[in-house]
């Protein structure tokens, strides 16, 4: 696990977790992703943090069929940097995910490392948690952090093919990180937003604390996929956005999620 530290220059922020494009399969929506990434350049709050399996990297052995991918490997690569450049600067961590996974068990080469470095952006490998501070007021001139969000992202593995199983996996990332504001997963093509709440001591009182765990979406269409064939209910073609408001010093814990879906 790796740690992130931002201050961002708002009392607010919004976070688009972006990732499971599988780009170079047959049924990656380019259109959707080039959508998402002019909506996210135009936001000026808007930050980004990349969840994985960004390309398809379907390979010899591996699940993905090679002859069915429309790009090779290293054209997949080079193609998300492309898609991603507008963006660049709006980035915070890439981290690791199974698809990209594979050339790193038969050639030690991390894709994302690759795509993080040409982006000037932090590999973070498998997991990363993340403290992110805004400021107190919107002029930015405070430079006390508060209490923050403390942010875990995985990219998660497993789950199955029912909506049960994949809500199931994403929640043991709480086992992790049980006091975690916020819970990130990639890799199960749905979108969803699971509420965990715990309480915690104060002074002579007892707090109850939530936090949310998110599963953050891909850009998958159905036809002709291996969904398909299998007889798998569709990918889900959305992401998310979440926008966190509050997090300066303070009694009052009054700090908000805003979940949004981005189709």
């Amino acid at each position: 696990m790796e740690f992130f530290e931002r201050t961002f220059k708002k009392n607010f922020f919004r976070l688009y977790p972006i990732g499971d494009w599988h780009l170079g399969s047959r049924q990656c929506s380019e259109e959707f992703i080039v959508r998402l990434v002019e909506g996210l350049r135009k936001d000026e709050d808007g930050w980004w943090g990349g969840m994985s399996d960004l390309m398809e990297n379907a390979i010899i052995g591996s699940t993905s069929d090679v002859y069915t991918q429309v790009l090779p490997p290293r054209e997949q690569m080079d193609h998300i940097v492309d898609l991603l450049k507008p963006i660049a600067k709006k980035g915070l961590f890439l981290i690791a995910g199974n698809h990209e996974q594979r050339t790193m068990r038969v050639a030690g080469i991390v894709p994302e490392a690759y795509i993080a470095a040409r982006l000037d952006m932090p590999y973070m490998g498998f997991s990363c948690y993340a403290q992110l501070y805004v400021r107190e007021d919107q002029r930015g001139k405070h430079e006390g952090h508060g209490r923050g969000w403390a942010c875990y992202f995985h990219h998660n593995y497993g789950g199955g093919y029912s909506t049960g199983g994949k809500v199931n996996r994403a929640e043991q990332l709480r086992l992790i990180a049980p006091t975690a504001d916020a819970i990130f997963s990639g890799h199960f093509h749905i979108t969803s937003r699971i509420p965990a709440s715990w309480y915690e001591m104060g002074k002579k009182a007892v707090h109850k604390k939530t936090g949310y765990d998110y599963i953050t979406g891909s850009a998958l269409t159905w036809n002709g996929s291996y969904a398909e064939e299998r007889g798998k209910r569709p990918a889900t073609l959305e992401h998310i956005s979440v926008t966190f408001i509050g997090g300066t010093s303070g009694r009052a814990d009054n700090r908000q999620q805003i979940y949004e879906i981005i189709q």
